[in-house]
């Protein structure tokens, strides 16, 4: 065969090959971390609006094992952790329960989260969520800003809430937009008004049975026994 008529077929199987798999065809996963200690309210309506706006294939839960900037509580376990979070998003089919965290014996932070993604998970780029609180944060991170180069940023805040936010280098684009194209290059964030519970797992845990409202009803009394030192205390004199 002429050598000119093999170069020209080799193109043309090339240019076959990537109208077969175009980038729009990779997953869309995003990624949420967080200590879960423990899981609340405020934590399923973020995952539900996520699920609910952003066309989301898989939505990764990825508790932290040893957090980089501050302490667990210490009264639950890892094991319980990933447990509840199991139990409360049992009937949601795109929600993974991701313990790469928690095998680390140091301190992950999220930037070794998304180099292991990237790793494993080669073209995709992966959607990271989080509160309008951690995004004024991310000056702050571990090795920030190369999280720009790895991922985009989803970032919920409250209805009515008006915050005085500067993207620095993040393009950002309106949701209507994200949901007719979804970015395919890192480095965009999108911002959501929702309905969100003005709650934290600290808040619970300072005084977990005057706030068991604020808990998932499928293990709310597993939370409230590791949490509420009351119970904590009259369970242990019973045993």
């Amino acid at each position: 065969m002429d050598l000119a008529v093999q170069e020209e077929n080799k193109s043309q199987l090339f240019s076959n090959l990537s109208l077969e798999a175009p980038m729009t065809s990779l997953k869309h996963i995003a990624l949420f971390g967080g200590s879960f200690d423990p899981p609340h309210l405020g934590h399923i309506a973020l995952v539900k609006a996520a699920l609910e706006h952003l066309h989301i294939d898989e939505l990764w839960l990825i508790p932290v094992g040893l957090p980089v900037h501050r302490k667990l509580s210490g009264k639950a376990t890892d094991t319980q952790r990933l447990d509840w979070l199991s139990e409360i998003f049992n009937d949601e089919e795109p929600v993974k329960i991701v313990d790469w965290e928690m095998q680390n014996s140091n301190p992950t932070p999220a930037i070794d989260t998304l180099r292991r993604f990237q790793k494993e998970n080669q073209h995709m780029i992966p959607t990271w969520l989080m509160g309008m609180d951690s995004f004024l944060d991310l000056p702050n991170w571990v090795d920030y800003p190369e999280h720009q180069k790895l991922c985009n940023l989803a970032v919920f805040h409250r209805k009515g809430v008006k915050d005085d936010v500067i993207t620095n280098t993040w393009k950002s684009i309106g949701l209507l937009e994200w949901q007719n194209q979804r970015p395919q290059l890192a480095g965009h964030m999108v911002c959501l008004d929702v309905d969100l519970p003005h709650v934290s797992s600290t808040h619970i845990r300072q005084n977990a049975k005057a706030n068991k409202a604020l808990l998932a009803q499928s293990n709310c009394n597993a939370i409230l026994a590791c949490y509420d030192s009351d119970l904590r205390n009259h369970k242990e004199r019973d045993t």
